[in-house]
């Protein structure tokens, strides 16, 4: 009787008071398109409205940043979304081997190849995997034909955190068999292969799900909307800034919010998050999921990395270090700032990088080619500060639009014209032996090429644009000619727009045709005027930075002069 009593109490207690579902926090870590750029880079912010020069990322801050999250939240989950090689001189030189130990000083959770991987072929990939254990994750990749590949990449990985499980699974643009060199490795469609791995994941009663990709923003919010049981995507490729009031606050236009949130194929909210590029950027979102694997809360918390030194330009516009007040300020302003912040360098990170870092500014010596003349730069045609006529404007900036063709035609997906801004070249070439340094001091900015779809009418609106606002704004151009009458009143300078053909002919712009324009990423943002380059009707960012194509370029020549032609006959106003 007791007994009895005692079960019905205890029925009770179950009924009306249920067990409370329990929650399970994540904090998700993830960088992408690191591009062997260890070191941090420099780039232009504005906080407060001040433009001012700093250098940005850097894998031993990187490191730092990961720690400290480490060291206040348990439940840390960190992803690359790919491209981790390609780009710098630490490539160069190293092949990608400090790039991948990287990844394990950090200790990355998984790491989805992107397309720049396979740059050198699938079976230096599978060599250079050799160099880390995290797991390489890619569902829509069949890597048979390359067993020794095959055998290190799986389609995705199931991490523990909190006592539960996370399935990740590992995505890649299916472009990669035509924008980089990976041989026999075939690539799927990326909605099949996900929602085919998201059912094996749910039969395993793994009801928590990350997609780790490298296909772009604009194809991550596409798949997020496509593939049911799917909760984040953390993306690649397109080296979108994602972000909210506090990257706005510092000079920096994001493209979406961070995180992205997209109605999923299911009902149900999907987070898409991306972080910029070059390691600038750890991105950050909090997650709180139920038992049944739904998000309840989720806070984006991107962190810009910045490194201690600011600079801006005095009166006399030479750039300076921000001292005294200024410097305070600038520092009170930052740290009030949740999307930004000063990180110091890891020590160990640092000591580990040393040994590389001094083989890399070695490196800048070697000699690569000769100029076999002088290669005088000038921004507008005219007459140089020595009093030299170049009436037809810069010999070097030409070569530097022939460099971007031929790295563009190497890939098998070449360009029709080159299109380079003349501030985007900084100085003239010597006659004599070119050096790596001679490369990176021409052009500094480690911009990227950039792939655009433009009408012939928009090519001839971005020539009217430089030739309009000339000084560093002004076109310099390869695969293609012009002419630039000044006389003539704005908008309506740019006459005779001939581009070449592969027979070598010469044919009119045609303002109906699609023309594929190589240009580099500060122009394709926009800068300089060139807003018309944002309306293209496609842009691809190929990761390949300007510098280091023309050192391709330059060692492929061996001897370098100029061009016949620089594509421009300029007629001065008076």
């Amino acid at each position: 009787m007791i007994r009895s009593f005692a079960r019905l109490v205890l029925a009770a207690i179950i009924v009306f008071c249920p067990v409370t579902a329990r929650a399970l926090d994540v904090t998700l870590l993830h960088v992408n398109d690191s591009h062997s750029y260890l070191d941090a880079t420099a780039d232009k912010i504005a906080p407060q409205g001040a433009s001012t020069y700093c250098r940005l990322g850097g894998w031993t801050r990187l490191k730092s940043a990961v720690d400290a999250v480490r060291a206040e939240d348990g439940n840390v989950l960190l992803l690359h979304a790919g491209d981790a090689v390609q780009g710098g001189l630490y490539y160069m030189k190293y092949g990608g081997r400090p790039e991948m130990e990287f990844l394990d000083r950090l200790g990355f959770d998984a790491f989805a190849p992107g397309n720049h991987e396979f740059d050198r072929g699938a079976p230096y990939l599978a060599e250079l995997l050799a160099y880390t254990k995290v797991p390489v994750v890619c569902a829509n990749l069949d890597g048979s034909a390359v067993p020794a590949l095959a055998a290190r990449i799986r389609p995705y990985v199931i991490v523990q955190r909190g006592g539960d499980r996370i399935g990740v699974i590992g995505l890649i643009t299916p472009e990669t068999k035509l924008i980089s060199s990976p041989g026999d490795v075939k690539f799927s469609d990326t909605v099949h292969a996900a929602t085919l791995i998201v059912r094996e994941l749910e039969a395993r009663g793994v009801n928590k799900i990350v997609l780790l990709t490298h296909e772009g923003y604009e194809a991550d919010k596409r798949l997020a909307a496509a593939v049911p049981g799917v909760d984040v995507v953390v993306g690649g490729h397109s080296h979108t800034l994602l972000g909210n009031s506090g990257i706005e606050a510092m000079g920096l236009r994001p493209a979406g919010a961070y995180p992205t949130v997209v109605k999923g194929a299911d009902g149900n909210d999907v987070y898409v998050v991306t972080a910029w590029k070059w390691g600038r950027v750890l991105g950050r979102l909090d997650l709180t999921f139920d038992d049944a694997g739904r998000v309840t809360k989720a806070e984006g918390k991107p962190l810009l990395i910045l490194a201690d030194g600011f600079k801006r330009k005095n009166d006399a516009g030479q750039k300076v270090e921000v001292k005294g007040a200024a410097r305070e300020d600038l520092l009170a302003f930052i740290a009030t700032n949740p999307e930004a912040a000063v990180v110091p360098a890891d020590p160990a990170a640092r000591k580990f990088l040393g040994p590389f870092s001094e083989g890399v500014e070695a490196m800048r010596t070697e000699v690569i080619g000769e100029a076999v003349l002088p290669l005088p730069h000038i921004r507008v045609p005219g007459t140089t500060d020595t009093g030299e006529p170049l009436p037809r404007g810069s010999l070097i900036a030409p070569l530097v639009c022939q460099a971007m063709l031929a790295r563009l035609k190497a890939t098998g997906e070449p360009a029709d014209i080159a299109l380079q801004n003349a501030g985007g070249v900084r100085e003239s070439v010597d006659q004599g032996d070119i050096t790596m340094g001679t490369a990176y001091t021409l052009m500094p900015f480690s911009n990227t090429l950039v792939l655009l779809e433009l009408t012939g009418a928009q090519v001839r609106q971005a020539l009217e644009t430089g030739v309009d606002r000339g000084e560093g704004a002004f076109p310099y151009v390869g695969g293609a000619r012009y002419t630039a009458d000044m006389r003539r009143p704005e908008g309506q300078r740019v006459l005779c727009v001939d581009t070449l053909d592969l027979e070598g002919n010469w044919t009119p712009l045609d303002p109906a045709r699609t023309y594929r324009v190589v240009t580099n990423s500060y122009l394709a943002s926009g800068g300089d005027g060139y807003a018309v380059l944002k309306d293209a009707a496609s842009s691809y960012d190929t990761g390949f930075v300007d510098a280091q194509a023309f050192i391709e370029y330059v060692r492929q020549q061996r001897m370098l002069k100029p061009l016949p032609t620089t594509g421009v006959t300029y007629i001065p106003a008076k």
